[in-house]
């Protein structure tokens, strides 16, 4: 899977890159002819709890030509990838039925 990346205020590592890779690419699984992956990943540090980090997925499919995004909003950005893995999960189990 090719998935685009777009930081803002984050340093995009190599090791980031590929963490995002293997959660995301892991939704191959489920034969939903992901076309197009987007990822948005950000941190605002106007919080006053700290650091909030963005992560933001857009998933184009050629099934029935949808489109799912994800955002999810975490003081930790690995956790903000997981729960956005889990969550699109569960959308393309719901828009394949």
């Amino acid at each position: 899977m090719n998935i685009q990346f777009y930081a803002k205020n984050v340093e995009l590592t190599q090791n980031l890159k590929d963490y995002v890779d293997e959660k995301i690419g892991s939704l191959d699984k489920y034969n939903f002819g992901i076309t197009e992956c987007k990822v948005d990943i950000s941190k605002s540090s106007h919080h006053q709890k700290g650091d909030v980090y963005r992560f933001e997925v857009n998933i184009t499919s050629s099934h029935k030509k949808g489109l799912i995004r994800i955002v999810v909003d975490s003081n930790n950005i690995m956790s903000a990838i997981d729960e956005a893995k889990d969550k699109l999960g569960r959308q393309i189990t719901k828009y394949k039925k």
